[in-house]
């Protein structure tokens, strides 16, 4: 913060952008990250996927630990979750990617329903050692319930497309 830019008020206190060159340069990002896809390589477009999908992960763990002060080791598996269901829409259903994207999440919020009812009461460590058996869970059905995720090897998905571009998200085709 700048020296003598106090807020003064309680709406400049809770402003997100208070300069204008704030509100430029987050101006400037937003055009450059819609842009990305059509402007980038096959293998950076795979790349930017890959930390979309990281950011998700840690914004989600962020207001979990940095809202509630609450530990969960079974982050990952929620994303299985996710990912699987996602897959599962598009490859058995053929749904889009902007469907398949919401009905993952809501999936995923009652798996998380599942777990988190019984774990209501339990806080700290206690708590930590829940989500981990929720995530040694969730691992166990990934691999074994072969019908639905794959096991081991996995999903081979073809690209999603969006207004016609591939995403190649997947981890097909090939980077230049």
């Amino acid at each position: 913060m700048r020296i003598g830019d106090a807020p003064l008020t309680y709406r400049t206190d809770e402003a997100i952008f208070r300069t204008q060159t704030q509100k430029i340069w987050m101006g400037i990002l937003i055009i450059s990250i819609l842009l990305f896809p059509f402007i980038s390589s096959p293998y950076l477009l795979f790349l930017g996927c890959l930390v979309g999908i990281a950011v998700i992960s840690a914004t989600g763990l962020n207001i979990l630990v940095g809202l509630t002060g609450q530990i969960s080791l079974g982050h990952g598996g929620f994303m299985g979750v996710g990912a699987y269901t996602a897959v599962w829409f598009a490859d058995n259903l053929g749904m889009p990617i902007f469907l398949t994207i919401p009905l993952a999440g809501m999936m995923t919020a009652a798996v998380g329903m599942v777990v988190g009812l019984p774990s209501l009461r339990v806080k700290g460590l206690y708590l930590a050692i829940a989500t981990m058996a929720a995530s040694v869970i969730l691992h166990f059905v990934f691999v074994h319930w072969e019908s639905v995720t794959g096991g081991n090897n996995g999903f081979n998905l073809q690209n999603s497309h969006v207004f016609g571009f591939d995403l190649l998200c997947a981890g097909h085709g090939t980077y230049s």
